[in-house]
């Protein structure tokens, strides 16, 4: 009874590690497949998929809901995006940006606006303004499209922080906040708001510098990796600010 029951439980455990792993869309038809999703290609904006039938090509306007496993890199680059280790982010989240981009996925926006802010931090805005460009292309409305107007705001700006300030002042009525806001909306709102904390920090403008790290950190902490970075940007000025009170 005892072997029997082994059996079982290890024919469970190969049950469920069979579907560890698997990519999941579901058409607007209806249809859902289950498989691995290889790329998006920018030409003709489809998802090449491949599952039990073969491999296919799926436009953007056919599908209504992608769910993509994370990539390896996926996760070493959050942690290393949090900490401020600019070069690993790069080198994680470059690879998996670079076959995803397009893909309305929340890893896939998360690291795809984190891999923007890192070329800013590193100075290379020809490379954020590319990234933000076709990040619009490819989602061109919604909240994500909110994202990519923001990167680019913070790219096309250079070191005019008040021509950034109002840049993202103008893209304010885009917000979308109340009690419970979506998930999409959230990481909007915390894109927004991280940069405009970096703009008032660069301006000198401690305070309100803060309130925004603080009000991603509290309110807004998704995509996790950039929550993460917001509270450690905020404890930074809290301890060169020890005086510094907040509304």
């Amino acid at each position: 009874m005892r072997r029997f029951s082994s059996f079982v439980v290890i024919g469970v455990l190969v049950l469920c590690h069979s579907s560890w792993g698997e990519d999941q869309i579901r058409l607007k038809s209806g249809e859902v497949l289950r498989g691995t999703a290889t790329k998006f290609d920018e030409g003709s904006m489809t998802l090449t998929f491949k599952f039990d039938k073969g491999t296919l090509g799926y436009g953007q306007a056919d599908l209504a809901e992608v769910i993509l496993v994370e990539r390896p890199g996926v996760v070493e680059g959050r942690k290393a995006f949090a900490e401020g280790n600019l070069d690993e982010v790069v080198a994680n989240w470059k690879g998996p940006v670079g076959e995803f981009m397009g893909v309305d996925s929340p890893w896939v926006l998360e690291c795809t606006g984190g891999l923007g802010q890192t070329y800013l931090a590193q100075g290379k805005v020809a490379e954020a303004e590319g990234l933000y460009g076709k990040m619009k292309k490819f989602y061109p409305t919604g909240p994500a499209a909110l994202r990519a107007e923001v990167g680019l705001a913070e790219a096309t700006s250079g070191r005019d922080v008040d021509g950034l300030l109002k840049k993202l002042d103008e893209l304010k009525g885009q917000l979308k906040e109340s009690l419970r806001p979506l998930r999409a909306d959230r990481e909007g709102l915390a894109e927004f708001y991280f940069s405009r904390g970096g703009a008032y920090e660069k301006k000198g403008e401690v305070k309100k510098a803060l309130e925004d790290y603080l009000r991603v950190s509290a309110l807004y902490p998704d995509p996790p990796s950039l929550g993460q970075r917001a509270e450690k940007k905020a404890q930074a000025l809290r301890l060169a600010n020890k005086d510094l009170v907040t509304d």
